[in-house]
């Protein structure tokens, strides 16, 4: 029987789609990529193909995120060969959909990196997310800058103390949450700027509040890098280390502040700490 063109363009497109394994990539979309709870770490092993015409060596394996630990079967492969590159990454205070690209370096300069993906989606045990200014704190943030927040930045005068405030959601999704549902049991803080409070919402997350300790008095410019550990009844999340970065400083409202900068760009700690 002779296929038409369209007919049979049908057909090796069905095909195509029924084919398994992308190469370079353990999913060809997050719709079909594992899912996982945040305790558990991703582990798959992913076709690595060479898409060069010549025979090629391996000199070294990158990685999007410093989690990734990464392990090539093969370092030499022969023009369009495959081989396997076994990927586990720590899922520790993520959730969502992810993607995190892998680079293979060859020992040839002239020759492009292989470049691979591993796509999964993790499910937490508690999720941690700051609440932007007017936004509704019983609901997830849209803005994935928003999700999986450990570390918070502030800048402020010394005399505007009262301005300093981060809202920061607690949830379990259902089939992960402890009996009776999740519950702050304390906060853990030795530092002197911040006063912290929590409060169960409606929706059965936590909101915590950080605002000023002392909001009408004046201190010291200098940068304070403190840490605040939320106690939990989650036996999978029990402590989660939230790190607070906050620049004091009289110049406060011209400044831009990069915690992240140049090393250059230090500041003195306050008086006595």
């Amino acid at each position: 029987m002779t296929l038409h063109a369209p007919i049979r363009i049908g057909v090796l497109a069905l095909i195509a789609a029924l084919l398994p394994a992308v190469d370079n990539a353990n999913a060809a979309s997050h719709a079909e990529a594992p899912v996982i709870a945040e305790h558990e770490p991703l582990a798959v092993a992913i076709t690595i193909r060479n898409p060069n015409d010549r025979a090629v060596r391996v000199d070294r394996l990158d990685s999007t995120c410093s989690c990734t630990t990464l392990e090539l079967r093969d370092r030499f492969l022969l023009p369009h060969a495959t081989t396997t590159l076994d990927v586990v990454i720590d899922n520790h205070n993520r959730s969502g959909e992810i993607r995190v690209g892998l680079s293979i370096y060859l020992t040839d300069p002239d020759l492009e990196p292989i470049e691979a993906t591993a796509l999964w989606t993790v499910t937490p045990n508690v999720a941690v997310d700051v609440i932007p200014a007017g936004a509704d704190s019983k609901q997830r943030p849209a803005d994935i800058a928003y999700r999986d927040v450990y570390r918070f930045v502030a800048k402020e005068r010394p005399d505007e103390l009262a301005r300093l405030n981060k809202r920061i959601r607690l949830f379990s999704p259902p089939d992960q949450q402890p009996e009776g549902g999740l519950r702050v049991t304390g906060i853990d803080y030795a530092g002197t700027l911040w006063r912290f409070e929590h409060a169960v919402q409606s929706d059965g997350s936590t909101l915590i509040t950080a605002t000023a300790r002392d909001p009408a008095t004046i201190i010291a410019d200098g940068l304070r890098e403190e840490t605040a550990t939320v106690r939990t009844n989650h036996p999978r999340k029990a402590a989660i280390d939230l790190r607070f970065i906050a620049l004091i400083a009289k110049d406060a409202g011209s400044m831009v502040f990069d915690p992240d900068g140049a090393p250059g760009m230090q500041f003195p700690p306050p008086p006595g700490e």
